[in-house]
């Protein structure tokens, strides 16, 4: 699939992709500008007729997600529901977002996905703090491609770990972006300091608080 290799070769330099997160039905229809990788957040979404359709026609790579509700997903799915979900939508994915938490639960989706040579992102979110380094670390799962780490930043300490936990795990390939006003405005730099994809939204709902849109993220990114 030509979106995989498009997406591999990006990550193998360690260009910093800007990734356009879509949450609303409204905003399928918003032109993906500034952005490398379109997300389809399938929690809120669904994976009907009309998604599957515009993921079979998506000029962008797609990296889907089903988040669960512990870390801040909009769908009371189950388990299996989301595993059924990721599968539906695998044939169109260039990634694959799972939150590490549940790695050995969708071990058999995760096995699928790099079986079809879908990169998988292991995830952790912290929506109330930034946990210690030390405790981030050992989070990391060999079965992940990417780690990506979402943490509220509340003072210029969180933003330090950010940047701290990236120099600590300098070889592994991360994500590392902080939520909340103080996160948001750090997000430039995260890219900037290697952190590989970074996200905004498309259209009208942001996905996550206090998120970019994903046109003036690219912007502020490549001044």
């Amino acid at each position: 699939m030509r979106h995989r290799d498009i997406v591999r070769d990006y990550l193998s330099d360690k260009k910093p992709l800007t990734v356009g997160s879509i949450a609303g039905k409204e905003s399928l229809s918003a032109p993906p500008e500034g952005c490398d990788v379109i997300e389809l957040r399938l929690d809120s979404l669904g994976v009907g007729a009309d998604i599957r359709q515009f993921a079979e026609k998506s000029p962008l790579p797609l990296l889907v997600t089903a988040r669960g509700p512990a870390e801040g997903g909009q769908s009371p799915w189950s388990l299996e529901e989301r595993a059924a979900a990721y599968r539906a939508m695998i044939p169109h994915a260039a990634l694959i977002d799972i939150e590490l938490r549940d790695f050995d639960l969708l071990a058999v989706v995760i096995m699928e996905a790099r079986g079809a040579g879908v990169i998988v992102v292991g995830s952790f979110h912290d929506f109330d703090q930034t946990p210690p380094i030390k405790e981030l670390v050992g989070k990391i799962d060999s079965r992940a491609d990417i780690h990506k780490f979402a943490l509220m930043a509340k003072s210029g300490r969180d933003i330090a770990n950010h940047l701290g936990l990236m120099e600590e795990l300098a070889e592994t390939p991360l994500s590392v972006m902080g939520m909340g006003p103080l996160g948001a405005a750090a997000r430039p730099l995260m890219a900037k300091a290697g952190s590989l994809l970074n996200y905004g939204f498309l259209g009208t709902t942001p996905t996550a608080p206090n998120q970019w849109p994903a046109a003036l993220l690219r912007q502020t990114l490549e001044i």
